[in-house]
């Protein structure tokens, strides 16, 4: 199991949560919620997918909607979901940016919103886009 975490700039929440209910993807302050656990998947070279591992029944694949920016869930991650397949880039340190391969032009690294809990996609890593560094946390001991 592992734990999504926004290092965005702005004081807030940085814990990626799937809302399997609803499809919608936010951050929360703190992990626990069945939302903030998430099966990360090697399916290439450094791109991967993101299963939410959420308790309710619903959408649990991690789907950047580059036409419009959004970020929801995909109930899985074959045609027409190309949004659920994300490139990971390493900036050493356990820092990783996480770029959308979907097929539709459009923004493609993931940002978290700290500040207001939210989560889209950016046009870039740069300035002023803090929340598209993230890194990943396993918890082996659930306390």
């Amino acid at each position: 199991m592992t734990f999504i975490v926004c290092q965005g700039s702005a004081p807030g929440s940085v814990y990626l949560d799937g809302r399997t209910a609803d499809g919608t993807v936010g951050l929360l302050p703190r992990h626990g919620p069945s939302g903030t656990r998430w099966n990360k998947r090697e399916v290439g070279d450094d791109v991967f997918t993101f299963e939410c591992l959420g308790d309710v029944p619903g959408n649990r694949f991690l789907d950047g909607r580059t036409a419009d920016g959004t970020v929801g869930l995909a109930p899985n991650t074959h045609p027409p979901f190309t949004g659920t397949r994300w490139r990971g880039t390493s900036l050493g340190g356990g820092l990783w940016t996480l770029e959308c391969l979907g097929d539709i032009p459009g923004n493609r690294f993931l940002d978290g919103r700290t500040g207001d809990g939210s989560v889209g996609l950016a046009p870039s890593t740069d300035p002023p886009f803090s929340g598209t560094r993230w890194t990943f946390a396993v918890l082996l001991d659930e306390d």
